[in-house]
């Protein structure tokens, strides 16, 4: 019961002692947990609006590349525009020049052709020509063999120039 109902003495000495460490606390013990609660107060803070600077900062950020990266993909679809352009025109000059070369060689062939049709021509003249000048020198002969024969057609060409 003596708990329930403490005595006046006890009261007094436990309100010195409570006085006592209050004291003991307040001088030496309550300025730096206070200080330490501020500094972890002020450290908080900081924390935080550092926390809300960074994810400004990052959301800053993700707008920037976002933004380079369609920049980029600009850039790439231009390039790969370019490449397709100057291929095409690559092929196409290819195509001219192969073009260009087909007709130049065509037209070197058909001269070829021509040339060698004119040498043949040439050819087959020389050989018609001595063919004929045979066939002539064996009729000729053939003709001439009989003296008298001759005379007369010479005396009958005599008579053909003198009357013309």
């Amino acid at each position: 019961m003596e708990l329930l109902m403490p005595g006046l003495g006890l009261i007094f000495w436990m309100t010195i002692a409570f006085g006592c460490v209050l004291l003991i606390l307040k001088k030496y013990a309550w300025k730096p947990i206070l200080q330490v609660l501020n500094q972890r107060e002020k450290q908080l803070a900081k924390s935080f609006s550092d926390a809300k600077r960074i994810e400004h900062e990052m959301s800053q950020l993700a707008a920037l590349k976002t933004e380079k990266v369609a920049e980029a993909q600009q850039a790439a679809d231009k390039i790969v525009a370019d490449a397709r352009e100057e291929a095409e025109q690559i092929i196409t000059g290819a195509k001219d020049r192969a073009r260009e070369e087909a007709r130049v060689i065509s037209d070197k062939a058909d001269e070829l052709i021509e040339k060698y049709k004119k040498e043949a021509m040439l050819e087959i003249k020389g050989q018609l020509s001595a063919l004929s000048l045979e066939i002539a020198e064996k009729v000729l002969r053939e003709e001439f063999s009989d003296r008298e024969r001759n005379l007369k057609y010479v005396g009958r060409l005599l008579d053909d120039v003198a009357s013309n």
